[in-house]
């Protein structure tokens, strides 16, 4: 087991450079002290464009809170096609449309480790969790679409302009469903201010989410950890249990075996064809 110790609980397998976002000493707020939020109107596998163009990857901070190297360094820009991501992560309702419809079982009903534990009628438009990576990519292969790749996933969250936060480059408490809103247990999908300059929601908090890339090096570091390679796939995001605070950004990476099973969600993503590319247009 290798893992982050300010981040993954003890049962994960490989969990890394998450920042100090996990970090348990500050005073945990009361559910009710949460902010005052409102459900919206959510439109079961909306999509949001995500024009070409070049975006800021990773971070300028070469040194994690524990002082290693960090895995989302060095900031660095990549060129993208224009692509579609899920305006909102995949939610309980629709993983149990797509069962029925498909018979598909997930991996984790053999070990009663199941996404349908975490179901009732009142979580329908909750995020979906405790789905391996073969289990989330399943359902976005039935519907046509993939995973994002995490290059993807991080410009669809950050922008044009490369922010820290979907929001922008300052840390605002109960923006995100992270541990300071107080609810600590993942909430429906749009509930929180949590929103993208391209408006897609729920980046930062709420659940952590797979995506299409093997855990690899940046270009540029040259940190020698055994766990890059094609054995993990990144994780993104954060979730109600972690806290956000003023050290952790966007570009923050984690990295578990594929089959791994735990409160994580997902969002598909699918190329534009070039009629679509062609009417994209930068977030303002």
């Amino acid at each position: 087991m290798i893992r982050k110790t300010h981040y993954a609980p003890a049962l994960i397998l490989v969990a890394l450079a998450l920042g100090a976002c996990g970090k348990k000493e500050e005073a945990q707020p009361k559910a009710e002290e949460a902010a005052a939020v409102e459900t919206p109107k959510v439109t079961p596998g909306e999509m949001v464009l995500i024009p070409a163009g070049e975006y800021v990857i990773g971070t300028k901070e070469r040194k994690d809170p524990d002082g290693n190297i960090s895995d989302a360094y060095p900031e660095h820009k990549v060129k993208l096609g224009a692509f579609w991501i899920g305006k909102y992560e995949v939610t309980n309702k629709e993983y149990l449309d797509f069962s029925v419809n498909t018979n598909y079982v997930a991996e984790g009903e053999s070990e009663g480790k199941t996404w349908r534990t975490f179901f009732s009628p009142e979580k329908a438009n909750v995020p979906v969790v405790y789905l391996t990576w073969k289990d989330a990519e399943a359902y976005c292969k039935a519907g046509g679409m993939r995973l994002p790749t995490e290059e993807e996933w991080e410009a669809a969250a950050r922008g044009p302009e490369g922010l820290r936060y979907p929001w922008g480059n300052e840390w605002e408490s109960n923006r995100a469903n992270t541990a300071e809103a107080g609810y600590r247990v993942p909430m429906d999908v749009g509930m929180f201010n949590d929103v993208s300059p391209f408006g897609v929601h729920d980046m930062f908090g709420n659940v952590q989410e797979w995506t299409a890339s093997w855990f690899k090096a940046y270009p540029g570091n040259t940190s020698r950890n055994a766990n890059y390679g094609e054995r993990f796939r990144v994780v993104r995001g954060l979730s109600s249990r972690w806290f956000g605070g003023k050290t952790s950004g966007l570009w923050a990476r984690s990295a578990y075996l594929p089959n791994y099973l735990a409160d994580f969600g997902f969002r598909c993503a699918k190329n534009a064809t070039p009629e679509e590319a062609a009417k994209a247009a930068p977030a303002k």
